[in-house]
């Protein structure tokens, strides 16, 4: 057994299947989840069991990857929308933190290297300690080993608690995680209101006389006119349809638009406008062909060529009108009228390969992982002559939010299946805790016995205190859904298992896109604290 547990592969995925079976016992309805991997790994690491570095670093890229490209899509509109927000939990929660860390060293008359270990520890933050021991090393090589045994003993206490208060935040709140993930569905839904349509009767005298290319050339409303009806007959609307006095007209789009339309051409009309003849007809298109990845609808001059409209399109759960300059993503539904036989003709150019949506290509997913690489090693000049990096891990999730944003960066083309993000990011998240706690077991006991309670004790406090602040001013000052605060929340503790407790909460994204939004302004500030209080305190 002893030649086996030195063989990286089996232990890594023991400790992995050992560690899930722990985090799934629930004592009171709380559970360690993923964080039992962690645990289980500090004991076998205790027994001298440790993963090569590289594996650890390995997962810890994978999981941030996986999450920048799952919140991406969403993260610039938030951003532009609530950035300030945004900027003053991720900032005000790692200063905090910070002098927190500054009071408590000098009560406890903790070491200067010492104090930056535990901020980073207590924070979960691996590039910060990277950069705390770049400093440390520059000024004292010979005690650059205490900055990693603070960081050792604060970390295991941040994981657990992370984990705990997410797991408890709904009973303190009172609030049903489905609750909350309804609710964000339904704000998200507001963004984007829910689409209908409604017939119109042209009798503005105005409108006669006019193309429907004409009328759409006005911008009043921000409507898809799909079908007309001319001297009893149906038939789907072309830019070169004349509307007469008399016609009506079907439109889709949101409530308040279809409202403007009404203005323009007149009365609503009850009269049904579907062709009883089956020549005009609907359906709904999957994009599906990577000829069609990433080209606009006006590229693709679907009404132009074959009569066929593009009224609503339907992507992430989200219902919104086209326009000729929307991007087409794999996945996105679409809703089409027209001819049948060009409906036809249509869907064999966009759809009829969504086997091609459960394929990922790798070609652009390591690539991407690769420029992550070289960003995080990017040197960012301080005050001082001192420079700091935001390692593997910052510099790939900065380059997923890029790429699960755009799309695409000049010949990559990134598209990567919902399941296949949440396979990378599960199996990163159990790959990094299993090579942190081998590394911090080796040394977690001594440490203890060296410096008694007052090493966990500074770390506990420097955790809860920065992750109870993020969470009142966000969920109180700043009333944010329950499930984001908790991701954003966990994002200011840079903590992987606290995303993954807040993410298994309830069926929703919005953890995960709070995560993100909060994430790079925190850990751009640890990277920034963490030496800033060996400096201080020197």
């Amino acid at each position: 057994m002893d030649h086996l547990l030195q063989t990286p592969l089996f232990l890594l995925f023991g400790i992995i299947a050992a560690g899930m079976a722990v985090g799934a016992i629930r004592i009171y309805g709380v559970s360690l989840g993923a964080a039992g991997v962690f645990f289980v790994a500090l004991v076998m690491g205790h027994f001298q069991y440790k993963l090569p570095a590289e594996v650890t670093e390995l997962g810890l890229v994978l999981f941030v990857y996986a999450v920048g490209l799952q919140a991406g899509p969403r993260f610039i509109g938030i951003l532009r929308s609530q950035g300030l927000a945004f900027v003053t939990i991720g900032l005000a929660s790692t200063l905090l933190g910070a002098g927190v860390t500054l009071i408590l060293a000098k009560v406890l008359g903790l070491s200067p290297h010492m104090a930056a270990g535990i901020y980073a520890g207590a924070t979960t933050c691996t590039p910060a300690l990277a950069a705390a021991l770049e400093t440390v090393t520059r000024f004292l090589p010979q005690e650059s080993s205490v900055t990693s045994v603070g960081y050792g003993a604060a970390y295991p206490f941040s994981i657990v608690a992370v984990v705990l208060i997410v797991q408890l935040l709904p009973r303190w709140l009172h609030t049903q995680p489905k609750q909350a993930a309804e609710r964000y569905q339904a704000e998200e839904a507001d963004k984007y209101p829910p689409l209908e349509e409604c017939a119109f009767h042209v009798d503005n005298p105005n409108c006669g006389g006019k193309t429907i290319d004409e009328l759409q050339s006005l911008h009043m409303a921000n409507v898809v006119i799909c079908r007309v009806k001319q001297g009893g007959k149906i038939r789907s609307a072309r830019p070169d349809t004349v509307l007469n006095v008399g016609d009506i007209v079907l439109a889709v789009g949101a409530p308040d638009e279809l409202a403007k339309l009404e203005t323009l051409l007149g009365d609503v009309s009850a009269e049904p406008m579907y062709d009883p003849t089956g020549n005009v007809s609907s359906q709904q298109i999957v994009v599906s062909r990577r000829g069609v990845f990433w080209k606009t609808l006006g590229e693709l001059c679907l009404w132009e060529r074959f009569g066929v409209l593009v009224t609503r399109v339907i992507r992430d759960r989200m219902e919104f009108t086209p326009r000729g300059n929307l991007t087409l993503e794999p996945g996105d539904v679409l809703r089409t009228v027209g001819p049948r036989k060009d409906l036809e003709a249509v869907a064999a150019i966009l759809g009829r390969e969504e086997r091609a949506l459960d394929e990922t290509s790798l070609v652009p997913f390591a690539a991407g992982l690769a420029l992550g690489a070289v960003v995080g090693q990017i040197p960012i000049p301080l005050p001082g002559g001192l420079e700091i990096r935001l390692g593997l891990g910052g510099g790939a999730f900065l380059v997923a939010l890029l790429l699960g944003h755009l799309g695409t960066i000049g010949p990559l083309r990134m598209y990567v299946p919902g399941a296949a993000k949440h396979f990378a990011r599960d199996l990163g998240l159990a790959i990094f805790l299993a090579g942190a706690g081998t590394g911090a077991g080796a040394r977690f006991v001594p440490i203890v016995q060296e410096t008694g309670l007052k090493l966990l004790l500074a770390g506990a406090v420097v955790t809860l205190v920065t992750s109870l602040f993020a969470l009142v001013v966000m969920l109180r000052l700043f009333r944010w859904n329950m499930l984001y605060g908790a991701g954003a929340m966990c994002a200011c503790m840079t903590n992987p298992p606290g995303l993954a407790a807040a993410t298994g909460l309830a069926e929703s994204d919005a953890a995960a896109v709070g995560f993100a939004s909060v994430y790079p302004v925190a850990l751009i500030a640890k990277i920034i604290w963490a030496p800033l209080i060996f400096l201080m305190l020197r």
